[in-house]
């Protein structure tokens, strides 16, 4: 190993490849420069430079894949975890809806068996009522004597109806189909609950019809 080459040594602080060896004496050549040329120190401390940074881009391009791929680790975490909160979120409204839908339904069953058991009470008052006047007095009730009829179930419906209570059959059956469309304006009405709410719309009419 001449001069030049220990002291490209020395410069670049390990053992030159021979690639780096060819293109300094290639450059010596090309160039004319003589051994002893203070050229040479130049050349060298360029040819050093063009070795440290020629390195750059090749780690530069690895930090910046590992940059990148940790910015996609994180933004899947990211996602994943606002995923998780979107579906439990929906969860959690699916869950308060369906509780309140079952709250209204179970509300509106409440206030239908309620108004059955107050309209069959008020009835079964009413016969009450008039039987303790019979066995009482052993004449027909005085509201028992405007029927107009000859068929004997008419006549008993008619004498239940027109009693002091019966006034309060078509009242409550109205209040709780009133009651009962207004709770369910925004949610459906399921079938039972239909024909429950047209029985007693039907009862209502009946009953104001005979009672007037």
């Amino acid at each position: 190993m001449d001069d030049i080459e220990s002291s490209f040594k020395a410069l670049l602080g390990r053992q030159p490849s021979e690639k780096e060896v060819e293109r300094l004496y290639r450059v010596k050549n090309a160039l004319n420069i003589r051994d002893n040329d203070a050229m040479w120190m130049i050349l060298m401390a360029l040819e050093s430079y063009d070795t440290l940074y020629s390195k750059y881009p090749a780690l530069i391009a690895g930090q910046v894949d590992v940059v990148i791929e940790k910015q996609r680790e994180l933004i899947a975490e990211i996602v994943d975890a606002e995923s998780k909160k979107a579906l439990s979120t929906l969860s959690a409204a699916v869950a308060q809806t369906s509780h309140l839908v079952a709250t209204k339904v179970a509300n509106t069953a409440r206030w239908q068996a309620w108004g059955w058991v107050c309209v069959g009470l008020i009835a079964f008052g009413a016969l009450c009522l008039t039987a303790g006047f019979v066995l009482g007095s052993g004449n027909m009730p005085f509201w028992a004597l405007t029927h107009q009829t000859n068929n004997p179930l008419e006549i008993v419906v008619s004498i239940l109806l027109k009693a002091p209570v019966g006034w309060m059959i078509p009242l409550i059956s109205s209040a709780v189909v009133i009651v009962t469309l207004a709770s369910n304006r925004q949610h459906a009405i399921g079938r039972p609950i239909i024909i429950s709410l047209l029985l007693l719309v039907s009862l209502s009419i009946y009953c104001i019809h005979t009672i007037i």
